[in-house]
């Protein structure tokens, strides 16, 4: 079979079609799957892959150093976004970069060369997409700072305000890609839909302003992604963001304005947005709309009222309730 990268610091690797045993990852619909597994530790890269895009899950766990190379990457734009650990970037053997957990990049293409090396004992998971130029040509009439970068700036490899940090829309487009609940046609008319939603949104995050960061480090951000899986864990409790700030050790003014940085949202948003989303999800199985509050931690009338002011409308008018 083909190789999917090539080992820089290891002899050839050997692939096979089966995922690896205990894989903590998942399986993403439709695709196909490179596996390997040594000393070095465990690769596993899925693919689904068009004509106009190329979708590839990867999940690395290395014991030891551990360097690759991707080669050729077609015109277009290449995206990548880190879902877990850390990962370092070269491109071209010119520019390098150093992308943390939740953070985002986009490059253009062609591209000769990426070569990477992900971290050593730290479970990395990635979600990158390669853009055909026609799939590019059909939005970038709405984003002239993205065609000029592209037309214009020939030294330039990466896109302005990349890297990036992945807000929660984003990663909700990114589980529906692993998830996708379909099959045949509709499938790849799902993935061409969330493909152009995803690139729709680097394109906006791209011609934005540069915005003011917080400076951060490794272990702050480890920090923030901690707080968040809290928040998650139960999404029913409430927590306060001064309790939060001390928890994690940061001041409150910093502990909010690095969540926000890292997701989009601050931590009370983002649990009214996690908290709606599995409200809905449980609406759509037929639960009651007091049913679904109780286990989303609202009460029906504020279910209803962030419903209604997401939506314009209510659940009862949506969904037939039990």
């Amino acid at each position: 079979m083909n190789e999917p990268l090539h080992a820089l610091t290891h002899a050839q690797l050997k692939w096979t079609s089966q995922l690896p045993e205990n894989f903590p990852g998942v399986r993403l619909p439709g695709g196909i799957v490179f596996s390997c597994t040594s000393d070095f530790g465990t690769i596993c890269i899925q693919e689904y892959a068009t004509a106009e895009y190329r979708i590839r899950y990867s999940c690395i766990d290395v014991v030891e150093h551990f360097q690759y190379e991707r080669k050729e990457i077609a015109k277009g734009v290449d995206s990548l976004m880190l879902l877990k650990g850390s990962l370092i970037q070269e491109f071209n053997s010119s520019k390098k970069n150093e992308l943390l957990e939740n953070q985002w990049r986009l490059l253009k293409a062609p591209l000769e060369i990426i070569t990477s090396t992900p971290s050593i004992e730290q479970y990395l998971q990635k979600v990158s997409i390669w853009f055909s130029e026609r799939f590019v040509n059909k939005l970038i009439g709405m984003f002239p700072i993205v065609a000029t970068h592209i037309s214009e700036d020939k030294e330039s490899i990466q896109f302005p305000n990349t890297p990036g940090w992945n807000d929660t829309e984003t990663l909700q487009f990114i589980q529906s890609i692993l998830r996708c609940p379909y099959d045949g046609e509709w499938r790849k008319d799902y993935f061409d839909s969330r493909a152009k939603d995803l690139l729709f949104k680097f394109f906006v995050k791209v011609s934005r302003e540069k915005q003011v960061l917080v400076d951060v480090d490794e272990r702050e951000i480890g920090k923030i992604n901690e707080a968040a899986n809290l928040i998650l864990k139960d999404i029913r409790k409430h927590f306060l963001i001064p309790d939060l700030a001390k928890r994690f050790l940061m001041n409150e003014y910093k502990f909010k304005r690095l969540f926000k940085q890292v997701y989009g949202l601050g931590p009370y948003d983002f649990l009214r947005q996690e908290r709606l989303k599995k409200a809905i999800e449980l609406l759509q199985e037929g639960k009651s709309v007091k049913y679904a509050a109780i286990e989303t931690g609202w009460r029906p009338a504020d279910l209803v009222f962030a419903y209604r002011e997401k939506f314009g409308t209510t659940p009862s008018k949506t969904f037939r309730s039990k």
